[in-house]
């Protein structure tokens, strides 16, 4: 495994039920991006109903929207991120690049260790 293989996934629990992490910003990002969620959901291999789901978790995490959702009509619906919505990407985007440099001499010394051989995934519980 090489330094481009590895990889700090953050997450951040506001409490036992509001979080963001790696794949709420990767949502959000497609979002931002494809101008609706149907369509983010689709980048990311997901169904619209998970996706609007999240979609609707996130945006009740915090005290304003992070994601404005327009309802669909003729030419069916959009969304975007709000502006706060972009500054918690940025946000947590800045974090996880700093993660990234504040552990890369610790990684660099676990990835030397690291076995030849690939064992398989340890079913988590």
């Amino acid at each position: 495994m090489s330094a481009a293989t590895t990889r700090i996934v953050l997450r951040i629990d506001f409490d036992d039920d509001r979080y963001i992490g790696h794949g709420r910003i990767e949502l959000m990002e497609l979002i931002d991006k494809h101008g609706s969620i149907a369509q983010a959901a689709k980048a990311m291999g997901m169904s619209y109903k998970r996706a609007w789901y999240l979609a609707d978790a996130i945006n009740t995490t915090f005290d304003e929207p992070v994601i404005e959702r327009v309802h669909g009509g003729k030419g069916g619906g959009a969304a975007h991120l709000t502006t706060f919505g972009k500054t918690v990407v940025e946000d947590y985007r800045d974090m996880e690049t700093k993660a990234l440099k504040v552990f890369a001499a610790p990684l660099k010394r676990m990835e030397k260790r690291l076995s030849a051989v690939k064992r398989p995934r340890a079913v988590r519980a």
